[in-house]
């Protein structure tokens, strides 16, 4: 196998496979829910909901949440010029009208609208709903601003129970162009999936080949070798890190393979070095229309420090992310070997 000379720490295989997968199947998209807040960038949410809607027949669920966290607090001189009652009516108008636009065939309808935490009632309202997807924009703000505001998508993204498919503002393609073929003319032709062969990315894979089945797309798989690592300085002088990392590579490489004629798709593969979420981020640059990825879900002091990949590919991905929480997928399996 040869190595491009442009980039000499990245190895590729291309292939096909028509072999019946046997692996996991994951739960297909029936209720998908769309929070928006009636901006330019979250009303971009809406038309990839409808381009999997209409792939697997779903509902597509409109939401409007008042972010109260974000109001400024009451006074005595605060006067409610509008009573809630009257100003959820008007939210339910704005929202039964955007819903009205994009309907097709009846699968758009609007939900009552919440107040409260953003992301919090977001997830309360896919519960409730049984949502399968979450389809939600992000602003995407970086550094001091996004500091202070935080993320509505990137919390959810932590804290929901099904997978969470995240736009960003600039991301207006999915046909492989910078300019939408229409409303809602999307295509998927090539899904990139992480692979780090945990159990979590194992999961994240499933959903990615089953979409690649679904939309007859392509499936990239990408495992990144992190030096940092290995056990490499003064007191492991004896190993050979280019040796390691060969070997690395060829057994990264041989298990993607593995993996992959197992799915039923056409499917390349591709080892790199480097930091997991740039060479991520980097490998979807070019022709990649969806990144599936996992999260292992922390929520503690520890994910604030330390943060996730998942998370990291979310903030800087320019195509979508469709981030797949294991945890859920977890419990359905445990579920499915008890019955």
């Amino acid at each position: 196998m040869k190595t491009p000379s442009h980039r000499p720490r990245r190895t590729r295989d291309r292939g096909e496979t028509l072999t019946p997968t046997t692996r996991f199947q994951p739960k297909r998209f029936k209720q998908i829910l769309v929070p928006i807040d009636f901006s330019r960038s979250s009303l971009k949410a809406i038309p990839y909901a409808l381009a999997i809607a209409r792939q697997f027949g779903a509902n597509v669920h409109l939401l409007h949440v008042v972010d109260t966290t974000q109001l400024p607090a009451p006074t005595l001189l605060t006067l409610p010029l509008v009573p809630q009652a009257e100003w959820n009516k008007r939210l339910m108008s704005r929202l039964m009208a955007v819903a009205l636009k994009y309907r097709t065939d009846g699968i758009v309808s609007a939900l009552n609208p919440r107040a409260g935490s953003a992301f919090q009632e977001v997830c309360a309202a896919a519960g409730k709903l049984n949502a399968d997807l979450i389809v939600i924009a992000t602003h995407g703000y970086t550094g001091y601003k996004r500091m202070l505001l935080g993320s509505t998508a990137e919390r959810v993204v932590q804290h929901a129970s099904c997978p969470v498919l995240v736009v960003r503002l600039h991301a207006a393609h999915w046909n492989g162009s910078h300019t939408p073929r229409s409303r809602t003319g999307f295509r998927l032709t090539k899904i990139l999936a992480p692979i780090d062969f945990s159990e979590c990315s194992q999961l994240a894979f499933d959903y990615a080949a089953q979409l690649a089945r679904d939309f007859e797309a392509t499936l990239k798989l990408i495992h990144v070798i992190n030096p940092q690592a290995y056990p490499f300085g003064d007191e492991h002088l004896a190993l050979d890190a280019a040796q390691l990392t060969r070997e690395a590579a060829d057994a990264a490489q041989k298990r993607m393979r593995a993996m992959a004629r197992k799915s039923n798709v056409r499917y390349c593969t591709s080892v790199v070095q480097g930091s997991p979420a740039a060479e991520i981020c980097h490998a979807a640059n070019d022709d990649v229309d969806l990144i599936v990825i996992s999260t292992h879900g922390r929520t503690d002091l520890g994910h604030l420090l330390i943060g996730s990949v998942a998370e990291h590919v979310v903030r800087y991905a320019h195509c979508p992310v469709l981030v797949i929480p294991s945890r859920t997928i977890s419990k359905s399996r445990k579920k499915r070997r008890q019955t």
